[in-house]
């Protein structure tokens, strides 16, 4: 988890580093906390994003985390994902306007088209010291969708099945990688091209 907000000392949200890997998956899994997600589309595990988990699923993982950390863990609002995308910045990517090679894995993120999602850390991180804000796969936020973003955070997914995505993925071009773009998927499915990535509220301060 990367501190993000006020200061380090003291942040405003704790932010995953990284998308959340097959084997962090596993380990909530194992203890029966979690389904068992065995797909990986033949790409291989380890530390590559766990993929075909659907919000629903992600809702599940977050309190594991919770359980386990004494956090409140969740997955991100719409607008904090977005600031963790920009990471201070004010351009479309953190490294400027236009995609450049061996930044993220998209269509045209370049050198070579790459099919399929890369470990965590394959590409340099943002100034904030998160990777993978851009491209590898896209990443459940909370928001309910809305074409113009008047959705509600939380809302019962019955509800509202239709959920937010944030990043673009390596199947898609830059322009869905940008910190603003936005898709939808039914919160009910998994997908091959979507994973996770969660925020942990700190303790309130002592008094």
């Amino acid at each position: 988890m990367i501190p993000i907000g006020a200061s380090p000392e003291q942040p405003a949200l704790y932010v995953s580093h990284s998308e959340i890997s097959f084997d962090e998956w596993a380990k909530c899994s194992q203890k029966g906390n979690c389904r068992p997600v065995s797909d990986d589309h033949g790409w291989g595990k380890g530390q590559r994003p766990v993929i075909n988990v659907s919000w629903e699923d992600a809702q599940g993982y977050a309190r594991w985390v919770s359980a386990r950390s004494g956090l409140t863990c969740r997955l991100p609002s719409e607008r904090e994902w977005e600031a963790a995308a920009r990471a201070g910045t004010d351009t479309a990517f953190w490294w400027g306007d236009d995609p450049r090679a061996n930044l993220a894995n998209c269509r045209d993120c370049g050198p070579a088209p790459i099919y399929g999602s890369l470990p965590a850390g394959s590409f340099p991180a943002n100034p904030w010291g998160l990777v993978d804000m851009n491209g590898n796969v896209w990443e459940w936020v909370q928001d309910c969708w809305s074409a113009n973003r008047s959705g509600p955070i939380e809302q019962d997914l019955a509800a509202c099945p239709q959920r937010v995505i944030k990043g673009g993925s390596w199947y898609y071009y830059s322009a869905n990688a940008r910190w603003d773009a936005r898709a939808k998927n039914d919160g009910r499915l998994g997908s091959y091209n979507i994973g996770i990535r969660l925020v942990c509220e700190p303790p309130a301060p002592r008094r």
